[in-house]
């Protein structure tokens, strides 16, 4: 099965490079907004038309033909894009988080007002060696990072970063094998329970402990820069009456990074333990809608935070989902409801059944668990149908073992 990659490199140019690249990416954000504009006003006119050629002839002696060509192709991508969302949306089968479909804008921040710069290279334009990175019009960059994946090279895209002012190149590549190869046993399955305060609360199936991959330290990484940036909102709206500004966006790419950083490592770690221990696929519950339920139920200013904006499901499952991948292990999703409200020793909803420090009381046997433990219990057996009464198992009421992730509340350097 054939897989998407992408590799990050940082560019180096020297002066004469650099604005050689502005020139390049003013360009081809200069093409790429002139052909949505006539695409724009040719679909609200009610005639759409996909010809591009006038632009092509235009831009081509400027970017080149093969750059003229991609970035037409990028545009075709984002309206194709947006055509097959509006026939969902007629069919009635548009997703539930998309409350709105519009036409592909433009490259163009409208806080700042300025263009997105970004060059785009046809696959056989650009060759990538030990330290340099050969492009179109004799441009021969120097690159740090990680030439990670090898396969088929895509397109590759040149970006330039406003905030911390230096160029990014991200090269996609096709590859067929994982990165490490799955071994032992086939049928062997880890469970997972993604949550907030534990990142993830895990089980593989034979092993007499659980495991708990704590994220208490990236939470409250998470509300310090919360502070600071409150702080720096603050002293701005004392000052005047903008409402953003290069330093506030940093604190923004600074509190987001970090979380994507622990997340990673904590996502990592637990993949690995998995690969080591020959486990083929890892379950985990479904909590695509815990938003939505947070909003009805109203749990307090701070827990809605927590849930709205610091919690990213979707993010965590998309590194757990590629990362597994890498190490050839399968992802599989089950239903989470009534999995924390249900006990996995009797199959009965106890009435306040989970206690706080995380703990969760089976009335009927009069054992107590850990709470997150008990919903992995329950992703991992089935709660109905009837009989409820199952065997106790070592595992749930052992004392898991807590895996946790350094964060430093210590300023990074500047970016």
């Amino acid at each position: 099965m054939r897989r998407r990659r992408t590799n990050t490199f940082r560019l180096s140019p020297n002066k004469e490079q650099e604005q050689r690249l502005f020139e390049l990416a003013d360009n081809c954000a200069r093409m790429f907004n002139e052909v949505n504009y006539k695409r724009r006003q040719s679909f609200f006119s009610g005639n759409f038309d996909w010809n591009t050629d006038f632009f092509y002839h235009k831009y081509k002696k400027v970017i080149g033909s093969a750059t003229a060509q991609q970035v037409t192709r990028k545009n075709n991508e984002a309206w194709k894009s947006f055509f097959a969302l509006l026939r969902l949306k007629k069919e009635g089968k548009l997703p539930k988080h998309i409350r709105k479909v519009s036409p592909p804008t433009y490259w163009k921040d409208r806080k700042t007002g300025k263009r997105v710069l970004m060059i785009l290279i046809r696959c056989n334009c650009y060759k990538l060696e030990e330290k340099y990175l050969k492009l179109p019009f004799g441009l021969k960059i120097r690159w740090k990072g990680q030439n990670r994946w090898e396969g088929k090279q895509g397109r590759l895209e040149i970006r330039y970063d406003d905030l911390s002012r230096r160029w990014y190149a991200y090269m996609p590549v096709e590859i067929e094998k994982p990165l490490h190869q799955p071994t032992g046993d086939k049928k062997k399955k880890a469970y997972a329970d993604l949550g907030i305060i534990n990142i993830i609360t895990s089980w593989i199936e034979k092993e007499k402990r659980p495991e708990i991959y704590s994220g208490r330290s990236l939470l409250s990484d998470w509300w310090y820069w919360n502070g600071k940036i409150g702080k720096h909102q603050s002293i701005m709206e004392k000052n005047g009456k903008r409402k953003t500004s290069r330093q506030l966006r940093r604190l923004f790419k600074k509190r987001q990074k970090r979380f994507k950083h622990s997340i990673n490592t904590i996502i990592a770690r637990f993949v690995k333990n998995c690969w080591e221990k020959e486990v083929s696929e890892i379950v985990i519950g479904d909590v695509t809608r815990i938003r939505e339920n947070s909003r009805k139920k109203m749990k307090g200013r701070k827990a809605n935070a927590m849930i709205n904006n610091f919690w990213s499901f979707k993010y965590t499952y998309e590194r757990l989902r590629v990362t597994a991948e890498n190490h050839g292990i399968k992802i599989g999703k089950k239903e989470e409801k009534y999995t924390s409200k249900t006990c996995s020793l009797c199959g009965k909803i106890h009435r306040n059944g989970r206690k706080h420090r995380g703990l969760y009381i089976c009335k009927t046997q009069g054992v107590t668990m850990n709470a997150d433990v008990n919903g992995v219990a329950n992703i991992a057996n089935p709660i109905f149908p009837k009989p409820y009464w199952r065997d106790r198992d070592n595992w749930l009421v052992a004392q898991p073992s807590v895996v946790k992730v350094k964060t430093t509340t210590v300023e990074p350097p500047t970016l």
